[in-house]
C-alpha cells in the first residue's frame, strides 16, 4: 500500500525508483498503540533524514505522554543532537501525534567516536 514505482528515462538510459514506505514498518492509524505510532514515524519520516549523517533514533519507552528515545550512529555524541531532538524529532512526532507531551533523549553522548559534529 502507498508504494510508488517510477522509471524515468534520460540520456544515460534511465533510473528506476521504488518507494515502499510500509514495506518494513506496518501501517498505523489513530487506533494503533502509541508505541507503534511513534516507531512508525521514526522509521518513515525521521530516520531517513538522520541516515544522511550516519545517524538513527529508536523508541525506548513512553510514560505519561513523555517519549524516551535513544540516538545512535552519527547522532551519538553529536553536538547538534539537542537541536535535532527539539526542532526535528519532537516537532515531527508532536505534529503527527498531538497527545504527546514531550520527547526526551536517554542516550549516553559521552561517546563521540562516530559523532557527525564533535
Amino acid at each position: 500500500e502507498d508504494a510508488l514505482v517510477d522509471y524515468a528515462t534520460d540520456r544515460m538510459g534511465g533510473q528506476l525508483t521504488i518507494k515502499a514506505p510500509n514495506a518494513k514498518v506496518p501501517m498505523v492509524n489513530e487506533d494503533s498503540p502509541l508505541s507503534e505510532q511513534i516507531s512508525y514515524y521514526l522509521q518513515t519520516e525521521i530516520n531517513p533524514g538522520l541516515a544522511s549523517h550516519g545517524g538513527e533514533v529508536s523508541f525506548v519507552d513512553i510514560d505519561e505522554g513523555i517519549v524516551i528515545l535513544r540516538f545512535g550512529g552519527g547522532c551519538q555524541g553529536c553536538s547538534a543532537v539537542d537541536m535535532t531532538l527539539k526542532q526535528g524529532v519532537e516537532t515531527t512526532l508532536k505534529a503527527q501525534i498531538p497527545e504527546l507531551a514531550r520527547v526526551t533523549d536517554s542516550t549516553d553522548h559521552s561517546k563521540k567516536d562516530n559523532a557527525y559534529f564533535k
